[in-house]
């Protein structure tokens, strides 16, 4: 073999070397490089979301402190669906303050689809002066509870009526009012 032979087969054997070492070596070394830093960069988002997480949930406790107060006077606002004794009570009180008569008929009522909260119904029944039957109505709609009054029906208490035991302790002048209420609750 001549040198010039030696020489070319030492270059193509180095070429090949070369080129094996590349393959093997350098390339699974590039890709695993690429590999890694993609999730190193996938990490990093992740942190930078959880980071992200964690300043709004300290903003959260921070808001909710402030907010809690309202918070638990929203609670109030709603009366509680199997026992609304509470809420009978008030509407007691406020005819008896307001000097009128009460008699109050839980009704049945199907809650509207576009009704954001549950609710309950009560027909209330009145009797007695005008005046007081509005004062009465003010403090319903200035009452702590979510309420609306449905229909509502009013006529003067005629003579006959008021011969009657359970009119007998009003005058010709009075009212006797009726009025479907929905109760929202908890």
């Amino acid at each position: 073999m001549t040198t010039k032979n030696k020489i070319n087969l030492s270059i193509v054997v180095f070429l090949l070397l070369s080129l094996l070492l590349i393959l093997f070596l350098i390339s699974p070394l590039f890709s695993d490089i690429k590999k890694n830093s993609q999730e190193l960069i996938s990490q990093k988002k992740k942190m930078a979301i959880l980071e992200n997480e964690i300043r709004n949930v300290e903003e959260f406790k921070k808001d909710y402190q402030k907010i809690k107060p309202n918070l638990e006077k929203i609670e109030t606002f709603f009366t509680n669906s199997e026992a609304p004794i509470n809420f009978i009570t008030f509407l007691e009180n406020n005819s008896q303050d307001c000097g009128i008569s009460i008699k109050i008929i839980p009704a049945s009522m199907i809650s509207a689809s576009e009704d954001p909260w549950p609710a309950i119904g009560f027909t209330i029944n009145t009797a007695g002066p005008f005046s007081n039957f509005l004062r009465f109505l003010e403090k319903l709609e200035s009452s702590p509870y979510l309420i609306e009054v449905l229909n509502l029906n009013i006529r003067g208490l005629t003579e006959g009526e008021l011969k009657l035991k359970d009119f007998e302790m009003f005058s010709l002048g009075d009212i006797q009012a009726s009025f479907l209420v929905k109760v929202f609750t908890k």
